[in-house]
């Protein structure tokens, strides 16, 4: 027994066994922390068969991270649980100079596996162009799920217009657009994408794996370790130490605060990259004794810190599509202060209900932010921590696995 399922302008012939199963084939550069627990849900979903194809092993293999200033590997397991190849084993920003990225590899793997949607996660590096490329030959729905925005920095009439311009022609060629938010929608909706053409895959952390760590939390575990006394109010920045997220910002901003309500501020640099020594020189004389850098931490070692802390603040100048941190730290119910960059604020924080959102570069802004944010986890810290977990919870791991399934079996013909 066969049945016809269209796919563009094809009708395919697929077997009895195929029939109720979709073929998703997910193209991204390398294995993402966050993004692997979603292709190992996916690869659990009995109506859908998943491979994923890897552009790179950098991560898995381990390599040097310009961004943390030291060499990388991630220890939380990043290829269990389902189907998955790589295309090339050189660094992410290399991924297109040798033949085996290329368009007709691509082309060739792609063929063999005849997938019935493909799954890319951005438009650049050219790696993802050259997958819809070779999607369009082949006839493969494309669904795109990715980090856009046009919220994360100001750009030049020329640069929009270009931009635009080729994103538009690339969106053509697009069979369903996943949207990880609003700003994302607002992106696709601006460049002319009908609204039926876009779902919602909400952007998600590994919500498992933090909320397992969140279920098995100590309080004033950290505390003790860094030495910072129970009652202060300890202020968190969870990333690189890099230019982008603009920690000396915060840094400024809590010199300027020695307390809160009587209660000593303390900040914790939780990370590492090429602007910490500056940092920890400023920091002698901006708030000495109150701020301390515990460096890079794996993310299983994380929820400790998290745990201890009182609210999460990410003051970001451009670039910050999301922000995930932020998933992390709302998910053990900490409020979270963002500069109006970060990706995930219309999303996330609502202003004295979970967090504030302040202007970009603005110390004094962001000064009121931390005041009014530790004043309102004084006054009702078991409602701001519930606040925080509730609004968070839609951003699941399940909920994104969810989404995805339905829409590569619409556009595979089959019924979600």
């Amino acid at each position: 027994m066969t049945v016809d399922v269209k796919r563009g302008s094809q009708r395919l012939a697929l077997t009895a066994g195929d029939a109720v199963r979709a073929r998703l084939a997910v193209v991204t550069t390398h294995p993402i922390q966050y993004q692997c627990p979603v292709w190992r849900g996916l690869a659990a979903v009995p109506e859908l068969a998943t491979h994923v194809l890897f552009g790179s092993d950098c991560s898995v293999r381990g390599h040097f991270d310009h961004g943390f200033g030291q060499r990388l590997k991630w220890t939380v397991p990043l290829l269990d649980g389902y189907s998955h190849e790589f295309l090339g084993h050189g660094s992410v920003n290399r991924l297109m100079v040798g033949p085996i990225c290329g368009r007709q590899s691509l082309f060739s793997r792609l063929r063999t596996l005849n997938p019935t949607a493909c799954l890319i996660n951005g438009y650049s590096p050219p790696l993802y162009p050259h997958v819809v490329a070779a999607c369009r030959s082949l006839g493969i729905p494309i669904l795109l799920r990715a980090e856009t925005t046009d919220a994360d920095r100001d750009r030049s009439v020329v640069h929009r217009g270009v931009r635009d311009a080729l994103l538009r022609v690339l969106y053509s060629r697009v069979s369903r657009f996943l949207a990880i938010g609003k700003n994302s929608r607002a992106h696709f909706l601006r460049l002319g994408v009908p609204p039926a053409r876009i779902s919602d895959a909400l952007y998600c952390v590994d919500t498992d794996l933090f909320e397992s760590q969140y279920q098995r939390r100590h309080e004033g575990v950290f505390r003790r370790e860094v030495g910072i006394p129970e009652a202060a109010i300890l202020v968190l920045f969870s990333g690189k130490l890099i230019p982008k997220k603009d920690p000396q910002a915060l840094l400024a901003a809590v010199g300027q605060m020695a307390a809160i309500g009587g209660r000593a501020v303390h900040l914790v640099f939780l990370g590492d990259g090429p602007l910490r020594a500056t940092l920890s020189d400023e920091a002698q004389s901006v708030a000495p004794g109150r701020v301390h850098f515990v460096g890079f931490r794996q993310q299983e070692a994380i929820g400790e810190v998290y745990t201890d802390a009182d609210m999460l603040v990410l003051p970001s100048i451009f670039s910050e599509t999301w922000g995930l941190v932020v998933n992390e730290a709302m998910q053990f119910g900490l409020p979270c202060i963002v500069s109006d960059r970060v990706g995930c604020a219309p999303d996330l924080v609502v202003s004295g209900v979970t967090g504030q959102v302040f202007a970009h570069g603005d110390v004094g802004s962001l000064t009121s932010c931390l005041r009014k944010t530790g004043a309102m986890v004084m006054e009702d810290p078991r409602g701001v921590h519930a606040r925080c977990r509730q609004k968070v919870a839609a951003y699941s791991t399940a909920a994104a696995v969810k989404a995805i399934t339905a829409a590569a079996a619409e556009e595979s013909g089959l019924q979600p």
